[in-house]
């Protein structure tokens, strides 16, 4: 397993870190963006809350919910300062894939799994 893969992997452990299950009338909160995929034509790289231009990195998403994350950068980063830098994080230079279990992922370009 790469670096990028192993990083990749321990992110999206961050993120699910801490979220119970959800009675299934709620909808799921825009902090989790839609993932799931057939194909990676259908993923797109979206800024976090700090893109790559401020410290940050950059999330793989559906495109078909860019517009609501998007949207939704107020609400979700809350209070988030940005460094005033740009972002060494590998996500920066990468591609939306759709990866293992049908999620939109970040990976290195040309890396089709």
């Amino acid at each position: 397993m790469t670096a990028l893969a192993r990083i990749a992997i321990a992110s999206l452990a961050l993120l699910a870190a801490g979220c119970g299950p959800r009675p299934p009338d709620k909808p799921v909160p825009v902090t989790e963006p839609a993932d799931n995929c057939t194909t990676s034509e259908e993923c797109e790289l979206v800024d976090a809350c700090c893109g790559c231009n401020a410290g940050g990195r950059k999330l793989a998403i559906r495109k078909d919910a860019v517009a609501g994350f998007v949207a939704s950068y107020q609400e979700r980063c809350r209070g988030q300062m940005c460094p005033q830098m740009i972002s060494q994080h590998p996500s920066c230079d990468a591609e939306a894939i759709c990866g293992n279990r049908n999620r939109c992922r970040v990976a290195p370009h040309m890396q089709h799994q």
